[in-house]
């Protein structure tokens, strides 16, 4: 134990014994850190550098410059860094309280066992908090990026939550209310919108207790033989079977026919689906499908709309069926569910990470455009509290079905598989017969 980490650890027992005591049971010696010299010092860990090695002060105060200046008397700090965005805050003083939030306890152990942050720790308006204790974001905050990446398991949902809104902005443009290519999508689906029914017409022949709903992740794959089970007992005593469009290919593969296939997407075409197309399953879409799936499709059709306003205008004149989206077909097919009464959802092949160094049960990799042979930088806890490859997208798709679960406590939802994302708000359900 070093004299600075007795410094630092008298403050933190003195404010926060919990976690003090949480501190000093870290094990500092599983980092790979080094010091970094340049016109200042800073620490590398794990290939990562906490600051910048030129100018420390220069970073910390861009860090701050992105507050919203009129909302900054309450900041949150998720991270720690060198402690240089702390100390800045601490001696502006104009702010009322801060909350300095610990990504990883023993990357934070490491820092005061050869820094001095007394200066920070002492401040009457800085609280210091565990973020295990956090599941949502605080509205004006400051995320010390490189910690991002040294985040510990724990802090894993919260990190994807940061991750997801700095990254809002860049995905929000594949969405302009103006696309040209969107308008012209919805110009061709005009048509249809005014022949097929609104989606919320299934409520008259399918109000259920419960539901599958059926993604395209690989764990689909271990689930066959059950389903082949429940989509044979008798009309009336069996789930309903909610599909996406990419898995409608793995499930008739083992002539698994869903109940009601959604499909949303402007770049899902007749390839993404088998042939002969599924006659008795009903497709429920959004007016950005390609007419082309729409005049092949032999069963019935039903419309509906996400919640966006590029939806609004087209709601006006043609009302119909909205669904929560968020980026993801499973999305709407998880709200359809819920529209349609279910109080019980298994979720089957929603694994929002690559198992088994798969990305889609049945699809060849990177048939479908993500492929598992690129290194993956991003990382989800699975149901066994391992790590899992992903992407950025899937997290965001991730925490954005926890967000929907959490606002509808009338419904218990399950999770098939312990090999993808642990699923908050979803209970595991073995599915095996």
């Amino acid at each position: 134990m070093s004299e600075l980490f007795q410094l630092n650890i008298e403050v933190i027992k003195q404010r926060w014994p919990e976690i003090a005591t949480r501190i000093q049971a870290q094990d500092i010696t599983q980092l790979d850190a080094v010091l970094v010299e340049g016109v200042q010092q800073t620490i590398s860990v794990n290939g990562i550098q906490l600051s910048s090695r030129y100018d420390r002060i220069a970073e910390a105060q861009l860090f701050i410059d992105t507050l919203p200046t009129k909302l900054a008397l309450n900041v949150t700090v998720y991270g720690v860094g060198m402690g240089d965005v702390p100390s800045l805050l601490v001696e502006q003083g104009n702010i009322d309280s801060i909350k300095v939030g610990l990504f990883n306890l023993a990357l934070f152990s490491l820092l005061i066992h050869y820094t001095d942050q007394t200066q920070w720790l002492s401040c009457e308006q800085l609280e210091l908090v565990d973020l295990q204790t956090m599941q949502f974001l605080d509205s004006v905050y400051i995320a010390i990026t490189p910690e991002l990446r040294l985040v510990s398991d724990h802090n894993a949902r919260l990190r994807d939550l940061i991750v997801f809104e700095q990254n809002r902005e860049y995905a929000n443009k594949q969405h302009h209310l103006d696309d040209p290519k969107l308008m012209a999508r919805l110009e061709t689906s005009l048509p249809f919108l005014q022949q097929d029914p609104d989606a919320a017409d299934l409520s008259k022949d399918h109000n259920c207790d419960k539901a599958l709903v059926i993604g395209s992740g690989p764990s689909l794959e271990q689930h066959y033989d059950y389903l082949i089970v429940q989509q044979g007992r008798p009309k009336g005593q069996r789930p309903l079977i909610i599909a996406v469009d990419t898995s409608v290919n793995a499930l008739m593969s083992r002539d698994i026919v869903p109940d009601i296939v959604v499909s949303i997407e402007y770049n899902i075409a007749l390839k993404h689906f088998p042939e002969p197309l599924p006659k008795r399953a009903a497709l429920v879409y959004f007016p950005r499908l390609s007419a082309e799936v729409l005049q092949a499709w032999p069963g019935p059709r039903f419309s509906a709309y996400s919640q966006s306003h590029f939806y609004d205008a087209l709601n006006t004149s043609h009302p119909k069926l909205r669904l929560f989206t968020n980026g993801s077909v499973l999305h709407p097919a998880v709200a359809l569910a819920v529209y349609l009464q279910a109080t019980d959802i298994t979720l089957l092949g929603c694994d929002f990470s690559y198992p088994f160094n798969k990305t889609h049960a049945f699809w060849a990799d990177g048939s479908l455009g993500p492929s598992a042979a690129h290194n993956k930088k991003h990382w989800v806890l699975n149901g066994l509290g391992q790590r899992v490859a992903t992407d950025i997208n899937f997290i965001g798709y991730l925490r954005s079905l926890e967000h929907f679960i959490e606002s509808q406590p009338q419904v218990n939802f399950y999770q098939s598989s312990l090999a993808g994302a642990k699923i908050q708000g979803a209970s595991y359900r073995e599915c095996t017969i």
